[in-house]
């Protein structure tokens, strides 16, 4: 055998450890065909080689698959750092960057976004930038003193090429993305790439046209996890030929295969969708971090609400905070009106007039859909033949179904969730749904416990918005925009384009329309419920409800006329509604760190959530408080809190329980090493590092 002739492969399984094979020819970084077990073959990566023999008998590989490396070896030291912080395997975390296909079928390079019908494709125009001060930077744009003040320490940071982690603070419709395309035109004039990451596709549409109306069709791409393979490989092979300059991108997109990366833009930095769900479990923050370190890169994150964790450190000085306090063009905040939806005798001042005080109103939300208040503001919008956006962060018709003589709830057999009442777009399809397992049930009409025909719906979702809307105003055009209805091909889009044209009065969604989109004749928010998120047993439950008011209120206003948001809640004394009636993020924040610095939550440590779960509760139940006492046992210096039933107990007829460690970078290490070394049998266990909810 010749030098080098053995391989370290890993492989895209739960399984902590690389094997070794007989190979010739091919380079680190390349994937390869193996035999694995006794009957079946399976495609690793190659991570390293080496001339030695190994003491145990190896197999050979099967073939090459790759003539040149997928990954350099900057990739290849992200996929280990994503390993070792993570507890994923390295094969895991290299399947995050390998292309999804192996031959580029004949199509169209990239997603097309619609071109105007005075622009040749492929042509470069400067247009108008998404939240933008106004023009471009040629049609003749005068920055705010704010933005030029964010703006100097962005360009001297991408000229000076080495990694630099920013964060814009920057109210809604302050400019922040003027400030990301004018730092991506200083990328691109000095050779590089960018990567601008979003945390929505449902975002993706409007950035995919004004990128491309400003650098070119050729030059800006889209990735995500709605698109074919074989557009996403072709995606991933023109990025790494360096033919794509700007990918537009969700999390995924982080390990895209730059060759030369100068810039990336995180925007909406807060929002929790940046944290993948399964394994490898990784924070799109952290890893673009990681990444632009790697590829002595910039880093800009913006929001309007930032997360704690990230405000924090940067007036720490980890990070540099820049901020953005006012709208562009002299644009006025929208007034915020929190209106209370307690029937009077439910009110704990039943002294109080019906105005309760600055800001908020009395209404009658407990009895129907919509307050006086908020159905009398819709009407007088429509009059003015104004646009309405109306939010409830819940989807389907209603949360579930109780009856009112024996108490019971419809409930998931298979887990320990209430069933939502679904309606088809027909209305002619009624169903039950589970949220957790998506599994449905018909929907009934008795009592399966008392036998009594008192079954009612209890809650508010978005198709029941819809349906009151329809009541009231049954010449209204409206859509809706929740997870149902993205699941249908490019109806995101279309409805997009429809609101954005005027063509829709009222559109009604979840969080998916509360950031990111710029309606300019929207001048009307309802919040149909505040308190959706607001007492989630989680400790970022205030923080997430803060962000969804600020954000989709940030939603009205952006044109000439001025924008007002009437938000329904039975808990207008709240300090996260307070604040987000004010507009305050900081008052908000000195108020929640404060907090989380008596109870010891992030940032004043690092959380590691542990689910262990099992067909039987007992099992399920002795494995956790086994585990925690040996955790607690061994590694005295960090926190262990529980064991007890996760809060959603079961899920998938599997029983779960829950384990909570915090600690420090330092005292996590030896803690996680435990954990990546010893799995139990009979029960699975899950382990999720900085973990965005304890749900």
């Amino acid at each position: 055998m010749p030098n080098n002739s053995f391989v370290e492969v890993a492989f895209p399984i739960p399984l902590n450890k690389t094997f070794h094979y007989r190979a010739e020819g091919g380079q680190v970084g390349s994937r390869v065909l193996t035999p694995f077990g006794a009957k079946k073959n399976l495609v690793g990566y190659v991570v390293g080689r080496t001339s030695e023999k190994p003491t145990f008998a190896t197999k050979e590989v099967i073939r090459w698959i790759d003539a040149e490396p997928f990954v350099d070896e900057k990739l290849l030291e992200l996929a280990r750092w994503v390993s070792d912080r993570y507890l994923c395997s390295l094969g895991e975390a290299l399947a995050c960057v390998v292309p999804p296909a192996l031959t580029a079928p004949k199509r169209p390079l990239i997603e097309k976004a619609v071109i105007p019908a005075d622009r040749k494709p492929g042509s470069i125009m400067m247009g108008p930038p998404l939240e933008s001060a106004g023009d471009d930077v040629k049609e003749g744009i005068t920055l705010t003193s704010e933005q030029k003040h964010a703006l100097e320490p962005l360009l001297a940071a991408v000229e000076e090429a080495k990694p630099r982690t920013f964060l814009i603070r920057g109210i809604t419709d302050s400019g922040k993305t003027e400030l990301y395309v004018r730092a991506i035109d200083r990328v691109l004039a000095l050779g590089k790439q960018a990567l601008y990451l979003l945390p929505e596709i449902a975002l993706t549409p409007p950035f995919l046209e004004r990128l491309q109306e400003r650098y070119g069709d050729r030059s800006v791409a889209l990735w995500h996890s709605g698109l074919s393979g074989g557009q996403r490989y072709r995606t991933w092979e023109a990025v790494r030929k360096g033919e794509i300059k700007v990918l537009l991108g969700a999390r995924s997109a982080v390990f895209a295969p730059f060759p030369n990366l100068g810039l990336i833009v995180l925007d909406e930095e807060h929002e929790s969708s940046y944290k993948q769900e399964d394994r490898p479990r990784y924070h799109t923050r952290e890893v673009a971090i990681k990444r632009a370190e790697l590829s002595s890169a910039v880093l800009v994150m913006g929001s309007a609400t930032p997360s704690l964790e990230s405000y924090w450190k940067a007036k720490q000085g980890i990070y540099r905070l820049l901020e953005l306090t006012s709208r562009v063009e002299q644009r006025s905040l929208p007034v915020v009106e929190l209106i209370d939806s307690r029937p009077p005798q439910a009110s704990p001042h039943p002294s109080l007039p019906p105005q309760g005080g600055k800001g908020r109103l009395r209404g009658q939300a407990f009895f129907s859909v919509f307050s006086e208040p908020l159905k009398l503001a819709i009407e007088q919008r429509l009059a003015r033949c104004e646009q309405i956006m109306l939010f409830v962060n819940r989807r389907g018709f209603t949360p579930f179904l109780r009856c009112s003589k024996c108490g019971w709830v419809s409930r998931c057999a298979a887990c320990s969730t209430t069933l939502t009442l679904h309606i088809g777009e027909d209305q002619s399809l009624r169903y039950m749904q589970c949220h957790a397992c998506s599994k449905r049930a018909p929907v009934i009409t008795q009592c399966p416990q008392c036998r009594s025909m008192r079954l009612h719906q209890y809650g508010v979702g978005t198709q029941k918005v819809e349906e009151e809307i329809k009541k009231l105003f049954p010449f209204v055009k409206a859509a809706r925009l929740d997870r149902d209805i993205a699941a249908q091909r490019r109806m995101v889009e279309k409805i997009y384009r429809a609101f954005l044209g005027g063509e829709l009065d009222i559109l009604i969604g979840t969080q998916m329309i509360a950031k990111g989109f710029d309606f300019p004749k929207v001048t009307l928010v309802g919040v149909v419920d505040a308190d959706v998120s607001l007492h989630l047993p989680d400790f970022r439950s205030a923080e997430r409800t803060f962000d969804l008011l600020t954000q989709v209120a940030g939603r009205t206003g952006r044109g000439d006329s001025k924008g007002k948001v009437l938000v329904q809640t039975h808990h207008p004394e709240h300090y996260a509604l307070q604040a987000a009636r004010e507009h305050d993020y900081v008052r908000f924040y000195e108020t929640e760190i404060e907090g989380r610095k008596t109870l010891n939550y992030p940032p004043f440590c690092r959380l590691v959530n542990i689910v262990l779960r099992a067909s039987k509760e007992p099992a399920a139940r002795e494995m956790a408080e086994k585990l925690a006492e040996i955790l607690a046992s061994h590694f005295p210096k960090v926190g262990v809190l529980g064991p007890a039933p996760a809060p959603y107990s079961r899920v998938r007829n599997q029983f779960r329980y829950q384990i909570l460690i915090k600690g420090t970078d330092d005292t996590l290490t030896p803690c996680l090493d435990f954990l990546r070394r010893h799995r139990p049998t009979k029960v699975f266990m899950s382990v999720d590092v900085d973990p965005a909810d304890l749900l």
